[in-house]
């Protein structure tokens, strides 16, 4: 019989550690000095956007930093290219569409990022996300 082959069970050595709650993930880690970042999404298909003030957010605890679609294209910085290069069926390339970072006017997908929340730790941006 072989040693290690085909349909042969692996054993497992991590199983005890992390079912016993002693395993250490990299959320574990402490990390000086670090902020942690939360994205407000979208829970809407197709929407128009209505963000009029996010002065609650920015002044919660620990927030250090509340950007919408807005400011980010105010700031230069709204879209992102398509890092793949798409081709059509015949092999010809196909123009590039650059996307919002974050929704401007309108979400077009559940899940699209619409606010990005900076804050000291991730709870603190998660509760700055809810006075949005």
């Amino acid at each position: 019989m072989m040693k290690f082959g085909i349909g042969q069970a692996v054993t497992r050595v991590e199983d005890l550690r992390l079912i016993t709650g002693k395993g250490r993930y990299t959320d574990d880690l402490p990390a000086v000095n670090a902020a942690r970042m939360f994205i407000l999404r979208s829970p809407y298909a197709h929407a128009d956007l209505n963000i009029q003030d996010t002065t609650a957010a920015e002044n919660a605890p620990g927030v250090q930093l509340v950007l919408t679609g807005a400011d980010v294209a105010a700031d230069g910085l709204g879209l992102m290219p398509c890092m793949i290069p798409i081709t059509s069926r015949d092999g010809s390339e196909r123009g590039d569409t650059p996307w919002p970072m974050l929704a401007q006017q309108r979400v077009r997908y559940v899940g699209e990022p619409v606010v990005l929340i900076v804050a000291e730790t991730l709870n603190q941006a998660r509760d700055a996300a809810e006075l949005i």
